[in-house]
């Protein structure tokens, strides 16, 4: 096959396949399936904020007596302080360190 032949073969293929828009009817397009549409999928909602961490008071009780440690614990107890280490500080010296959940600040008036 010669180079004109090929090459009216590929223009008339062009030249068909351009014309078949326009001669092939608009009712065989309308009747070929189309994908369906998908509905939009609702996007899930944000996960919940993490609650704010707890708020902590810390205060210290210097060792004194047994007998006086034991007073002043008990008091420091009842207001909800809860013994949560004793610290060595200067080789002999005892501490309590003491914890409880914050308070709310009350409201100026």
């Amino acid at each position: 096959m010669n180079r004109r032949l090929a090459s009216l073969l590929v223009l008339l293929g062009v030249l068909l396949g351009t014309a078949a828009a326009f001669l092939v009817p608009s009712a065989v397009w309308a009747q070929t399936p189309r994908p369906k549409a998908t509905p939009q999928k609702e996007a899930p909602p944000p996960p919940p904020a993490p609650p704010p961490a707890p708020a902590y008071e810390y205060t210290f009780v210097k060792r004194e007596s047994p007998d006086e440690d034991l007073a002043e614990l008990q008091r420091l107890g009842a207001e909800g302080w809860r013994v949560v280490s004793t610290v060595v500080v200067d080789g002999s010296t005892r501490r309590y360190v003491l914890m409880r959940d914050r308070r709310p600040e009350p409201a100026p008036h």
